[in-house]
């Protein structure tokens, strides 16, 4: 037998097994294990560079592959075929071999005849090689058997084919879903063509380079000393040649699929792009849409109070338009109305009304309508803090920090006012503001003038402003000045104010609380210590006025001055349940020459809880010591301080359930007083009040509410007195939107 092709023989096998076991190395992904099923195609794969692990150096097998994942793995399949036929030079030295080959071929024909006829097989060019020389057993069985390896290459090269059509179907499926994206951007067909090919090329380069690696044939060469490193590269190039031609018709048959994918691609790029005008006009009508909101609220009840014979209805509401005129204006139209059907001369009453534009021009703010007195702050102290049925307010910044506001309004048909203000911040610590107003009778020119200066700014975190204005409406003893203060460290905050104000000043008669001094002082703080918060405030009034202007220091005869104060704490703790702790006390001196304290003080204990069945109950005990003797008590004033002592003990039991997109409330609550009687007082009645409401929200914005109140007076002595019961309901309808 030729020597020549025994070591033919022997390095094919050799060759083979060795191709055969390369995808045994250790698993180059971190979560592949070497019992996984799917281990050796994809330590395979990843050996040929058709999939790469996450930077973490992970495969990820049971993530969805994405479609940018599925064009990899696709372009890096194709690349490896039509680049190596384009760009290698190994077909030529094949057919260099098969020539010098030939001649030892043909005189070996009647031999490989003779052999075709007792066993007619289809073999390979290396195979009949083998045959014409006549091998010998031992070399014919291991060609054989590596023949058998040969068949499971292949095998893996129909799960590559198979797997990339799964992987085209898959690029088809994330296609179809682009057409239920909004906005989508797909890259042309001649990109993807172009990338397609060049992953391609790069990879049949790379597996060439595989095939003949250098440490594969030193280790063929080193285990068979009989063959020479040139007879083992010629084995690796005709393996590379069959695998070359497997791969061909690889191509082709892609090449169809993928002008089919461009086709559809093309179609799904008109789809996309109509979807995007779609899509632009739907944002333009949105935008349009959105540059006008429309909001309110409407509200009707009916109700009869306690103490009260008759049942008033009311019908209330607020409309609000905002329109986005551009990207630097805002404007804002509302009205809010009250009506009264069963008051004869109060039937319909407009609360608030007008237009208000916003802007980040130099015209920051216009208002006209309905001009409230919170908005006349920058005028103050030189103008009255009244509500005006029909005005306007400005404000124009004229340059960074300067800043002009103007006001006209007027309150009924007789006369109107006049005010304008100019500020400038030189820094944050200073800032200087000018005032001045006038007022002007509906028929002649203006009068009462009042002019003022102030300064502002902010020092060390204390907030500051001064203001002095002057009443030009009389002569003398016709001004003010105002000094206030106001900071916040941490938890602490604090804030204090004085003003003196001479008698003939009528601009702001309300500034003091009492008419007849000239001097009035508040400060107040507030603090937390953990779940306790602590309040406090005091105000003095004094420096009675002068009663001779030609004497300052003679002062009519009463009293000098007053004191009031306040002070209240609470503290909130979990105890199985959440309990508060509260308490408050303030006192003030009556205004008369020999001055009396008046006290009130309150303790309080209450306990709430709601779970998550919608069941909320609690409970409060609490002690008033001279319980308020107005409705409407101002603590500064000790005429409005009782003398009456209260224990008030209330509970309350509520739930709430969701009906669907709706919600039913029912709460219930008992409130008992019971009288402290002091030395010298007379008996009075216990009462007991009970209360039951019940809402129903149809939506958030939807509420329908019923209540009922029924208030038991007790006699202390049941042999005199008598139990009276009285009745109180009410209903409503509130709508918002």
């Amino acid at each position: 037998m030729n020597m020549k092709f025994k070591k033919f023989a022997l390095v094919l096998a050799i060759v083979l097994m060795a191709s055969t076991f390369t995808p045994a190395f250790a698993s180059p992904f971190a979560d592949v294990p070497a019992d996984h099923w799917a281990y050796d195609a994809i330590v395979q794969l990843a050996a040929a560079g058709l999939i790469e692990g996450y930077p973490d150096g992970t495969y990820g097998g049971s993530r969805m592959m994405t479609r940018y994942e599925a064009a990899m793995v696709f372009a890096r399949a194709l690349q490896r075929l039509e680049g190596q036929i384009a760009a290698m030079d190994l077909l030529p030295e094949l057919d260099k071999v098969k020539a010098e080959l030939m001649a030892e071929i043909e005189a070996a024909k009647a031999a490989a005849a003779a052999a075709a006829e007792k066993q007619p097989v289809e073999t390979t060019i290396v195979e009949r090689v083998i045959v014409q020389e006549e091998l010998d057993e031992e070399a014919a069985a291991l060609v054989r058997a590596n023949q058998v390896a040969v068949e499971a290459l292949e095998g893996d090269m129909a799960y590559l084919e198979a797997r990339m059509l799964g992987l085209i179907d898959g690029i088809r499926y994330d296609l179809e879903q682009l057409k239920n994206q909004p906005e989508v951007e797909v890259p042309s067909m001649d990109e993807i063509e172009e990338l397609i090919a060049k992953r391609i090329e790069e990879a049949i380069v790379e597996a060439a380079a595989a095939a003949k690696e250098t440490t594969i044939i030193e280790r063929v060469v080193a285990t068979t000393p009989e063959l020479s490193k040139e007879d083992v590269e010629f084995i690796a190039e005709a393996l590379i040649r069959t695998q070359v031609q497997r791969l061909e018709l690889l191509i082709n048959e892609n090449r169809a699929m993928i002008a089919a994918l461009s086709d559809w691609v093309d179609e799904i790029d008109g789809d996309v792009a109509t979807l995007k005008e779609d899509v632009a006009g739907l944002k333009t009508t949105v935008a349009e849409l959105e540059k006008v909101q429309f909001s309110g609220s409407l509200s009707l009840t009916g109700e009869k109070e306690i103490d009260k014979p008759e049942f008033v209805f009311t019908q209330t509401g607020k409309l609000n338009l905002n329109v986005k005129a551009s990207e630097a204006t805002n404007v804002k139209a509302f009205v809010d109305w009250k009506l009264a059907p069963q008051t004869e001369d109060a039937f319909a009453e407009l609360n608030k009304y007008g237009v208000e534009v916003t802007s980040t021009t130099p015209l920051k703010r216009l208002l006209v309508g309905y001009v409230d007195k919170g908005n006349l702050s920058p005028f103050g102290y030189v103008l009255a803090s009244n509500h005006y049925k029909f005005g306007g307010v400005a404000k124009v910044e004229i340059i960074d920090d300067l800043t002009l506001e103007l006001f006209a309004g007027a309150d009924d048909k007789t006369a109107a006012d006049g005010a304008v203000a100019l500020s400038y911040k030189f820094i944050p610590e200073l800032g200087l503001k000018l005032k001045g107003a006038a007022h002007k009778p509906y028929s002649g020119m203006f009068e009462k003038y009042a002019a003022g200066i102030g300064l502002f700014g902010t020092v060390a975190g204390i907030e500051y402003t001064g203001d002095f204005a002057m009443d030009f409406s009389q002569q003398d003893k016709n001004y003010i000045g105002v000094g206030t203060v106001k900071a916040t460290f941490g938890d602490l905050s604090l804030d204090a104010k004085v003003a003196y104000q001479e008698k003939n000043y009528t601009v702001m008669s309300e500034l003091l609380d009492k008419g007849n001094y000239r001097l009035g002082v508040e400060g107040g703080l507030g603090t937390k210590f953990g779940p306790l918060s602590l309040n406090a405030r005091a105000y003095y009034e004094g420096l009675t006025h002068a009663v001779n202007d030609d004497d300052p220091s003679a002062v009519a005869e009463g009293p000098t001055g007053f004191f009031a104060f306040k002070a209240d704490a609470s503290a909130k703790f979990d105890l199985f349940v959440p309990v508060t702790l509260s308490g408050e006390v303030m006192g003030a001196q009556e205004n008369k020459v020999n001055p009396e304290t008046k006290l009130r003080a309150l303790a309080k204990l209450a306990v709430a809880q709601e779970n998550e069945l919608g069941l909320r109950y609690g409970v409060s005990a609490a002690y008033e010591h001279n319980a308020w003797a107005e409705s409407k008590p101002n603590w500064k004033n000790a005429a409005h301080y009782g003398d009456k002592d209260n224990a008030t003990f209330t509970a309350n039991v509520g739930y709430g359930i969701d009906l669907s997109s709706a919600k039913f409330d029912v709460d219930y609550k008992a409130a008992f007083v019971l009288p402290i009687i002091k030395d010298g007082q007379t008996d009075r009645d216990y009462t007991l009040t009970h209360n039951i409401d019940l809402a129903y929200a149809f939506t958030k914005d939807v509420k329908l509410t019923l209540g009922g109140t029924v208030k038991q007076t007790i006699p202390k002595d049941a042999n005199t007195g008598t139990l009276t019961n009285e009745f109180g309901y009410k209903a409503g309808l509130s709508v918002s939107f």
